[in-house]
């Protein structure tokens, strides 16, 4: 089974929708997290993901759920849906007239694994080599991390034999190191959403449609 790899979609159904048509039918197919926030249907693709596919916990989910019961259920704001940067009042938006799929939506995120292990890969959403080591440290920070902004405590990652690809950062085109992908050409931002196949490193792009952000 051919296994494809999605980056960070922010809420874009319609653009999704199209990626993955472009997909093999009969592929293994795991996102990297950042489902919502941006984007106009965080809770339709959130639903469509988490229904039929793998995803791990992105940092905007992070925030989703941290923030959002606060948001719609007690009147409380914060950065994440006031600040246009983090765009959780899209996600607030969509969720509410469905309270009971929210908090459905809600249950499933603590859930959602930080990184998964496949045939010499190693998946997160933010750049995770300098904690391969330490990924089962649930203080480890695996999905905010960037390649460009080294943290004080990193790991020399640079001769290990496992390729990680990650999201999280924008790239006007796939990243490809010696053992990293970046794979987030910023769907979230208006531009382009990517898929890259495992072992063959085939990389599939749609732009992002306008229905999505207008």
């Amino acid at each position: 089974m051919e296994t494809w790899i999605v980056g960070d979609v922010h809420g874009a159904i319609f653009t999704l929708e199209k990626l993955l048509k472009k997909l093999p039918k009969n592929a293994r197919i795991v996102f990297l997290g950042d489902l919502v926030d941006r984007g106009n249907f965080a809770k339709d693709v959130f639903e469509l993901v988490t229904s039929r596919y793998e995803t791990l916990m992105g940092n905007h989910e992070f925030l989703m759920y941290n923030y959002i019961r606060d948001a719609l259920l007690r009147g409380k704001n914060s950065m994440w849906n006031e600040n246009e940067a983090y765009g959780g009042e899209k996600t607030v938006r969509s969720y509410k007239e469905d309270i009971d799929t929210l908090m459905r939506h809600i249950e499933l995120i603590p859930k959602l694994p930080k990184y998964l292990e496949i045939e010499g890969y190693f998946l997160t959403h933010g750049f995770g080599l300098p904690y391969y080591r330490q990924k089962k440290n649930k203080s480890r920070q695996l999905f905010v991390n960037r390649l460009e902004e080294p943290y004080a405590d990193w790991e020399d990652w640079s001769e290990y034999k496992i390729i990680n690809i990650f999201g999280h950062t924008v790239y006007k085109e796939p990243l490809f190191g010696k053992n990293f992908i970046g794979i987030d050409t910023g769907c979230g931002h208006g531009m382009r959403l990517s898929a890259i196949s495992l072992h063959s490193h085939k990389t599939i792009s749609v732009e992002t449609d306008e229905r999505d952000f207008a």
